[in-house]
Parts: C-alpha cells; sequence; structure tokens
C-alpha cells in the first residue's frame, strides 16, 4: 500500500456534496460531544457486498422509525447518534463501486470516509484534529495510532473482550459481537498528507464501522481490558507476537493465562509466548507447553525443549507427573531428547537432601567413634609403658 498522497479519485471528488450532510455545512453548528455520523448506503443490491453494512441497513430498516410503505431496498441516508437513527430520505447519488459514504464529527474532529464495494475503506482527517482523551488512551494502548505500517485486527476479539464487560442478557452486546463478526479481520494502513491524515484499509464493513463498534463497546464496559493481553489476543500481524513477548513487564496470573492460551496460537506467537513463560518462571505450565511442541512448529518445539530444561528444577511433584505424561505423549524429538533423569539428578529435592544429610552424619559418628578408639589405645599404650618401666630399672 502506498504511503504518499495522490490526487484525488474522481469517485472522492464525487464524494464532496456528502458533506452537506454534516454538520460543517450547518451556520453556526457546534461539533457534537459525542460521536455523530451522517451516512448515505447504496441500493440493498449494493450494499450487500460488504456483508457487515447489510446487516446494519437490515438493523435499520426494521426500526420503527423506518416509513411505512418505503422500499427497504432503495438506496437511503441517516443520522447516526447517541439519540438513535433518523431517516434522512434518500441521501446523495454515490459513485459507482461505492456502497456507503459520509461524515463523521466529534469534538475536535471530522472526517469525510467512502466504502467500496470490496470493503476497502478511505478516511480524510484534517491534520489539527484532535481525538478524546480516553480515546488517544485507547488507541495508543491498542497500537492503533501507529503510522506508516500496516496493520490488522479481528474485530470479533476486541469487540469480545470489550463487551464481555455489559450484562448478561444486554441485547447491546448481541448486537455488538453480530456487527463485530460481520466485519471480520480489519487491515489499515495510516499516513501523513501536508494537509491531512490518511487512512486507507479494509473489512467486512469497512473501517468506520468496526470503530463505531469499538467505541459502543468500550463506552458499555465498566473496565477497560490489559492492552498487552488485548493486543496478543486480538492482532493479526506482527504485534501480536511482540505483545506476547512484552508481557513480561506486567508478571502476574492473568498475564500467564494469556500466555498459555497463545500457545495456540501459530508458530511465531506461540514460540513467543513459551519464551516468555520460560522468563516468568511459569513452572506449572509444562504441561501445556510440551503439548504444543510438534515438527510442524518448528520454533515452538526448540522453545518447549528449552522451557522444559530451564523450568522442570521448579516444578512440583503434581506438574512433574503431568509433564511426564506430556512428554511420553508428544511427538517432538527435541522434547523428548530431554533427559528428565539427569534434571532430576541436579535439582535440589527433599530426597537427596535426606540423603546427604543422613551421609553427613554417618561421617560425622564414624569420626567420632575413630577419635575415641584412638584416645583408648593411646591409654593402653601409656598404661602398659608405665608397666615396663620399673622393669626395666
Amino acid at each position: 500500500m502506498a504511503v504518499a498522497e495522490r490526487r484525488p479519485a474522481r469517485r472522492h471528488r464525487a464524494l464532496l456534496p456528502l458533506l452537506a450532510l454534516g454538520p460543517t455545512a450547518l451556520a453556526g453548528a457546534q461539533a457534537p460531544p459525542v460521536p455523530t455520523v451522517r451516512v448515505a448506503f447504496a441500493s440493498a443490491a449494493h450494499r450487500a457486498a460488504v456483508p457487515a453494512f447489510a446487516w446494519l441497513c437490515d438493523h435499520v430498516v426494521q426500526q420503527p422509525g423506518w416509513p411505512a410503505g418505503r422500499d427497504r431496498t432503495r438506496p437511503f441516508a441517516a443520522t447516526f447518534d447517541p439519540q438513535g437513527v433518523t431517516l434522512l430520505g434518500d441521501g446523495v447519488d454515490l459513485p459507482r463501486g461505492v456502497v456507503a459514504a459520509g461524515t463523521c464529527s466529534l469534538p475536535g474532529l471530522e472526517l469525510l470516509w467512502a466504502c467500496a464495494a470490496d470493503g476497502t475503506e478511505d478516511w480524510f482527517v484534517p491534520r489539527d484534529a484532535r481525538l478524546p482523551e480516553a480515546w488517544h488512551a485507547l488507541l495508543h494502548g491498542l497500537q492503533l495510532d501507529v503510522v506508516d505500517e500496516p496493520r490488522s485486527l479481528d474485530a470479533t476479539v476486541v469487540i469480545g473482550h470489550l463487551a464481555g464487560g455489559l450484562c448478561e442478557g444486554d441485547p447491546r452486546a448481541e448486537r455488538l459481537r453480530l456487527g463485530a463478526a460481520a466485519c471480520g479481520e480489519v487491515t489499515w494502513t495510516a499516513w501523513a498528507t501536508p494537509t491531512h491524515w490518511r487512512v486507507r484499509g479494509r473489512s467486512g464493513g469497512g473501517l468506520l464501522l468496526p470503530a463505531a463498534l469499538l467505541w459502543l463497546a468500550r463506552e458499555g464496559a465498566s473496565a477497560d481490558p490489559a492492552p498487552l493481553p488485548l493486543r496478543a489476543f486480538a492482532a493479526r500481524d506482527g504485534d501480536r507476537a511482540e505483545a506476547a513477548r512484552q508481557s513480561v513487564r506486567v508478571p502476574g496470573s492473568a498475564t500467564e493465562q494469556t500466555l498459555v492460551a497463545l500457545l495456540h496460537a501459530d508458530d511465531q506467537v506461540a514460540f513467543a509466548a513459551v519464551d516468555a513463560l520460560r522468563r516468568l518462571g511459569a513452572a506449572h505450565a509444562l504441561p501445556q507447553i510440551v503439548a504444543v511442541a510438534r515438527p510442524d512448529v518448528p520454533w515452538t518445539e526448540l522453545a518447549a525443549a528449552e522451557a522444559l530444561q530451564a523450568l522442570w528444577p521448579a516444578a512440583d511433584p503434581a506438574t512433574r507427573q503431568a509433564t511426564r505424561a506430556a512428554v511420553w505423549r508428544c511427538g517432538s524429538a527435541a522434547v523428548r531428547a530431554v533427559d528428565l533423569e539427569a534434571l532430576d539428578g541436579a535439582a535440589v529435592s527433599p530426597r537427596p537432601a535426606e540423603r546427604a544429610a543422613e551421609a553427613a552424619s554417618l561421617r560425622l559418628r564414624i569420626l567420632v567413634w575413630l577419635a575415641l578408639l584412638a584416645v583408648g589405645l593411646y591409654g593402653l599404650w601409656s598404661r602398659a609403658r608405665l608397666r615396663l618401666r620399673p622393669a626395666a630399672g
């Protein structure tokens, strides 16, 4: 993906009338304190190419505010804000190949966006735009604000973690998860131009819909999840393994549980998880580490063999028994080659310590008896010598 600004394509020039749907076209209007999205949708036949937009439009046309008798397959425009959805009529004619386009307004931010039929979406954000502090912290924690570097996240995982804070049975949670599942994997790149920040990405719902779902999930969550575990679970690029490696900076049971779950990821991520567990000294995870070692994941296989050697001395008897069973079932030659008997000899355990103490006690008793024997013999020798002295005189 290019990282230099290009001249706007015809379809983007044709989108300029959509600004009339936004607050900049309203005299004296101020940016609302919460996100407001104004969007024009193509007909049902065209928006069906982008699954998440098709899902969203199906939800909109079923709302009570939808005019009776209006054809649900026709193009339409609407406003989305905290008060709900407001139908704006037919909107404007969209260029060929565009299924949805519009504006998004936040305090200090207004962007123009357009989503193509293949799910590719372009954002045009002013260079002086400012995000709310809470949003900025969330984006930075998830490394979503990286520039000039392609990024990829699984929307289902991110929204699932955030929506987990909603009450059981809350219909918002179900809608958030359904929308995120329709979006799927989100991939994008951001770069700077002299006048704008440009963002171009793709998913089953473009970029704005996953971002809106993220905002809604975060607003409904009781607390933000830790960024490193969330990045490790949700990233679908090199940042996933990097987040696993950085997890050693926040040791704890939650971190170890995250790393154990990541053992079942691809080879590079599982390798980073095994290495992090080894550095954290998580000997209790040895059975799980050994279980994922296979010839088809060579990096994980080597890391598991190294972790087995490093963590075995610190493992408790129950963990050792489970690990031995895992080694017996393991198909990795590197893991099966580890000499656990030799590690047992090198380990400090109560039984060898008792044997050493008994040997030392035995040596001490022998020395005492030898000393007493020497004293006795010396006494007898001295007595015999005194008896022989008068006879010699």
